[in-house]
């Protein structure tokens, strides 16, 4: 029998496992967070607000779901709705499910990009080199506190001015007071000392971000299972790993979809025999 650790809630793990079983039947899928988002409110969030009610914002990002539902928290707090405090700022999200909170709030997104990463924000970035002066354009990355600089790099090369705004910290599970209320499914759900304890026994581990990764990885004595990455950022850090726990076998997946990471397993495991 085929044993799986997924870096996920169990309540965000039903898809996964249920395309998982159609193409690997019997394998067990353990859950473990690792880590949970906390709201955090940032030391300069009236300043921001009031720019974005000033409209000086040209464009708004966000790369996460947690994002969303912390910058909502913190509207909300301000007697604003995010469609209100947003205004006519363009924005951007990182990829569908994170849209898809945006727009249960009523927001429109207007950018999201094919590739789901904030590396694939750069590279798909729409430019408007002929009408627009990037000089003039002043964007808001809406971020966690342990975000990469990959986006804020990126678009601060074209031109633009990309000031960060931080709402929310991952902390380890389960954290005090967590962004997002946990459900009766989640309960299943292992702590960072029995994650570490399931990875001897996993065929496969499944870590959806750097910070996930090298968590679970830090104080662990042995060599990391075969291991699908989502994203190219976790790929990398992956591999560069040090020996003793870098995992002998990386596969990438530059989606969440839950049929792309059930193929990446099954590819991986297959590729092991």
């Amino acid at each position: 029998m085929t044993h799986l650790l997924f870096t996920r809630f169990p309540r965000k793990a039903g898809s996964f496992v249920q395309e998982l079983q159609e193409i690997l039947p019997g394998t067990t899928v353990a859950c473990a967070p690792v880590l949970e988002a906390v709201a955090v409110t940032p030391e300069d969030w009236d300043a921001t607000a009031f720019s974005l009610i000033r409209g000086e914002y040209s464009w708004v990002t966000f790369t996460s779901v947690n994002g969303v539902l912390a910058f909502d928290a913190l509207a909300a707090e301000l007697g604003q709705s995010t469609v209100e405090l947003l205004g006519a700022a363009q924005v951007a999200a990182v990829g569908t499910a994170t849209g898809k909170a945006l727009e249960a709030l009523g927001i429109l997104v207007d950018f999201v990009p094919e590739e789901q990463s904030a590396a694939g924000m750069v590279a798909e970035w729409p430019l408007d080199e002929e009408w627009e002066d990037p000089t003039e354009v002043t964007v808001l990355l809406v971020q966690g506190l342990t975000a990469s600089p990959t986006l804020e790099a990126g678009l601060t090369d074209y031109g633009y001015t990309a000031l960060t705004l931080g709402v929310y910290d991952m902390q380890t599970y389960p954290a005090h007071q967590p962004l997002v209320e946990r459900t009766e499914e989640d309960a299943a759900a292992l702590d960072l000392d029995a994650a570490r304890d399931a990875l001897a026994s996993a065929d496969v581990l499944v870590a959806t971000s750097p910070l996930i990764l090298s968590t679970l990885a830090e104080g662990y004595s042995g060599q990391l299972p075969p291991t699908v990455t989502i994203g190219a950022a976790t790929g990398a850090a992956a591999r560069e790993m040090p020996t003793r726990v870098r995992p002998a076998k990386i596969s990438a997946t530059t989606t969440p979809a839950p049929a792309d990471l059930a193929a990446a397993v099954a590819d991986l495991l297959h590729s092991s025999e």
